[in-house]
């Protein structure tokens, strides 16, 4: 039997691609508040080793009819910060659990301190 963990995050989203992720290291300051590796109510940034991740981070639980709007909103606002580069039709939804350790990701002017506790994105991904 499994149990259910309706209290845990899920994310949405997938691995960005070269393009994508010289988008993101280019951001101006402006555009920079559309990701972070911290909790973003825009996109969050995530890894697993060398790759890297973008998405949403949904804090409560997920109905069905919500999943294409959100992967709509995705979308939008990474065509906004890159209208040219290549992006999927299809993301991944992936169970996460929140831990209590801190993470920085680093992606060019996209770290998050050292201190600031986050979710641990290598466990939280795999």
């Amino acid at each position: 039997m499994l149990e259910l963990l309706v209290e845990e995050p899920i994310f949405i989203g997938f691995k960005a691609g070269r393009a994508l992720r010289q988008v993101l290291e280019s951001l101006g300051a402006a555009d920079k508040k559309y990701v972070s590796s911290e909790d973003s109510t825009f996109l969050r940034l995530c890894s697993i080793g060398e790759d890297l991740y973008v998405g949403k981070l949904i804090h409560e639980a997920l109905a069905t009819d919500r999943v294409d709007d959100i992967r709509r909103n995705i979308l939008s606002i990474l065509r906004k910060l890159g209208p040219a580069v290549p992006l999927p039709t299809t993301l991944k939804i992936i169970a996460c659990r929140a831990v209590n350790e801190t993470y920085a990701p680093a992606v060019d002017g996209l770290t998050s301190s050292p201190s600031t506790p986050a979710l641990s994105v290598t466990r939280a991904i795999r």
